[in-house]
């Protein structure tokens, strides 16, 4: 523990020397790609990164990224063994920008948890706001925890309704908005059906269509406490073959695993309701998943339903604007300037849980071993010291419910979680 704790104050220590130079309001941490006027120059460095252009501004190249450090303390886990560690999380360099003045293209690379891949490589095609055609590795549209970044996130690590939803798949997709963009959509085809899951570049048998609208119904409304309030639908439908991804704890530590002699073999389906609202400093955020699955174990098939939901609020202790897009801190944390200057901090709350299928017992997993069942409760603090730099501390509790009543019930986990996170 004291190793963690100095290789975070050697991370914070320049973070809070850089953060001197900047006050004022703060942009958007991940802000579009513009092509710039004829008049700029071909390299430029701003608050959006270093970002490189051709004279007439139809190709645009914009290098900037982020790192995050955590240092997780374990008062108790799910196996009694120590824990305890300090890493680093996600390493993301990102390059992206524009082609043409209508090919938007991405790419990020992570050296995060010393395991290099890419999670990130796509062009997507934005001659018309409605209809954008995507196609590459990104996110499929499915969970609404999922969709939101990787550096904008409530919490350190996602809910537990995130592990049945999948992540980042080669796909194409079809998407935008409509109705003065109070209704977005999109509609997709991957090449991956996994839960809570990335993919690689290689294909694999499971050929998913996934789909999601969501809706503010009222952000062309001149009442300002419903423009933030949306509503939506998304869900997939996939023939899966091949390996089950188990289930995690926001530790990352596996609560539920299928066994080695079961595979996805069929349809995988999912549908998930969803819906945030945002006023003022206040944010709710809340998502149910029911993935359904049919598994082969030996010559028996056999179809098993997981479930999951989570629901997390904040508040803007300091009074600034609370989105989905993320907190902005009004003034940049300079202490020498007065209290107003100490950046923004928001307390976050979360309850997640998930059950697994009873048809999962006893042939596709081990009661003994796998738990049927997990709850999540959670509270952390977030300061954002300015737009480059945010710190976390979480504490999450996850309690177990076992399948068989006889089973020796796994101990609950309980998580000191901090993290440092420098973007630039």
């Amino acid at each position: 523990m004291p190793k963690s704790v100095a290789l975070l104050v050697l991370l914070l220590l320049p973070a809070l020397v850089r953060a001197q130079s900047y006050s004022g309001s703060a942009p958007a941490a991940v802000e579009p790609v513009s092509a710039p006027s004829q008049t700029a120059p071909p390299v430029s460095v701003g608050s959006s990164g270093l970002i490189f252009s051709t004279p007439d501004g139809s190709d645009t190249l914009r290098v900037h990224g982020y790192v995050q450090a955590d240092d997780r303390w374990f008062s108790s886990n799910l196996h009694g063994e120590p824990l305890d560690t300090f890493l680093f999380r996600r390493i993301r360099p990102l390059f992206e920008g524009t082609l043409f003045h209508s090919l938007d293209y991405r790419f990020m690379p992570d050296f995060g948890q010393n395991n290099p891949q890419i999670q990130e490589s796509y062009l997507e095609w934005k001659s018309f706001s409605f209809a954008k055609l995507r196609v590459g590795k990104f996110k499929e549209p499915i969970g609404l925890e999922a969709l939101r970044s990787d550096r904008e996130l409530m919490f350190v690590e996602r809910s537990l309704a995130s592990d049945l939803v999948p992540l980042r798949y080669m796909g194409a997709q079809v998407g935008g908005s409509v109705l003065s963009e109070s209704l977005t959509y999109a509609v997709g085809y991957f090449n991956g059906s996994s839960d809570g899951s990335n993919g690689n570049f290689h294909w694999v048998q499971a050929n998913e269509m996934a789909a999601r609208a969501f809706t503010r119904p009222f952000a062309t409304t001149h009442v300002a406490l419903l423009r933030e309030f949306g509503v939506g639908m998304a869900g997939s439908l996939a023939d899966q073959h091949g390996p089950l991804a188990g289930l995690k704890t926001v530790a990352q530590t596996t609560f539920f695993k299928y066994s080695s002699k079961a595979s996805a073999n069929g349809t995988h389906s999912r549908i998930s309701p969803q819906a945030f609202y945002y006023a003022g400093p206040v944010g709710v955020l809340g998502e149910y998943v029911r993935s359904s699955q049919d598994i082969l174990y030996k010559k028996l098939t056999s179809t098993v339903t997981n479930t999951a939901w989570q629901a997390s609020g904040s508040v803007v202790l300091t009074g600034e604007k609370n989105t989905y897009e993320g907190v902005r801190p009004r003034n940049a944390f300079e202490p020498t300037r007065g209290f107003r200057h100490l950046g923004a901090v928001e307390l976050a709350i979360r309850y997640s849980q998930v059950s697994i299928g009873n048809t999962a017992f006893p042939l596709l997993a081990n009661p003994a071993t796998a738990a049927g069942g997990a709850q999540e409760r959670g509270i952390g603090l977030n300061w954002y010291l300015n737009r480059f730099v945010k710190l976390t501390t979480d504490y999450e509790h996850t309690s177990f419910r076992m399948a068989a009543k006889t089973a020796t019930p796994l101990h609950s986990e309980d998580l000191l979680l901090s993290q440092v996170q420098l973007a630039f």
